[in-house]
């Protein structure tokens, strides 16, 4: 029998420890939930809520958080959920769209089209930091850019992008299981599981280099902590798309990306996060 009422919950942080929550969330088992702008919302069977509220509430660390508790009437969540979930475009040349919104997408001819389910709501190119990576892939990349390596993939939302502008070979690795195994769905789901060589491991573990191109949308202190595996395993003029990167730590990491030889060309900026295209410059 349906239940008659449902438990309404929202947890509301700043922007910048949104991520940090979303983490603490899916660690609960919650996989379905909705993204605001500085908070997440979950619906709940009553007797379960408790549990999950104090859970959150007792291990997450990061910054302020606030709760709010609706006993409201029950409806299909998931359908209310998936109706707010809208096609992210970049530019006018690529779209990122949950399959449910397929048919919303078919008119769209020239346009690079990659679908991924929001589940863990990162790397789906509704956040920030996805788009940025996108946005610069999309401008850089060219015909000569052959190999590209997508560093701490999630959803493995960079390589399919890559493959799909031309890339003709792709590495993706990442240490998260969860994340290896949506990366698996979503190469199916985009038709280039043959084209992308997934890894459980670190890039320090990867014996594969020379790479025309390597992405990464992680925290600037991993970033920092495996700039030297980048710079090893990038070709001569290698370029390298990053994000994760919040716009007090630009100065920062744009010093210690010259310290470690690598030329910076473009930085762009969305909310509070920046995008950055460099190179590999081995005149330095």
């Amino acid at each position: 029998m349906k239940q008659e009422y449902i438990t309404k919950v929202s947890f509301f942080t700043g922007h910048k420890y949104l991520d940090d929550l979303i983490n603490h969330i899916y660690l609960n088992g919650i996989t379905s939930f909705e993204e605001q702008d500085n908070s997440v919302i979950l619906y709940l069977k009553p007797e379960e809520a408790s549990e999950i509220i104090n859970n959150v509430a007792v291990n997450f660390k990061s910054g302020n958080l606030d709760i709010s508790v609706e006993h409201i009437k029950n409806r299909n969540w998931n359908e209310e959920w998936q109706k707010s979930i809208e096609p992210i475009f970049i530019g006018k040349r690529l779209v990122v769209y949950p399959t449910w919104k397929r048919i919303e997408v078919k008119n769209y001819k020239d346009y690079i089209k990659i679908q991924i389910d929001p589940k863990m709501a990162f790397g789906t190119g509704h956040n920030e930091t996805t788009q940025l990576v996108l946005e610069l892939m999309l401008k850089y990349i060219n015909k000569k850019d052959k190999y590209l390596l997508d560093f701490g993939c999630g959803t493995g939302i960079l390589a399919i992008a890559g493959v799909k502008m031309g890339i003709l070979k792709a590495i993706a690795n990442d240490t998260d299981i969860d994340s290896i195994d949506s990366a698996i769905e979503n190469f199916k789901l985009n038709r280039v599981f043959g084209k992308i060589k997934l890894y459980r491991n670190t890039i320090s573990d990867l014996s594969e280099s020379g790479f025309n191109v390597i992405c990464a949308n992680i925290i600037s202190s991993v970033i920092k902590e495996n700039l030297d595996y980048m710079f090893e395993k990038l070709k001569c003029n290698g370029k390298l798309f990053l994000s994760g990167i919040l716009r007090k730590e630009e100065r920062n990491l744009i010093n210690f990306l010259n310290k470690k030889r690598f030329s910076v060309l473009e930085i762009i900026r969305k909310s509070e996060w920046i995008g950055v295209y460099a190179v590999k410059d081995i005149s330095k």
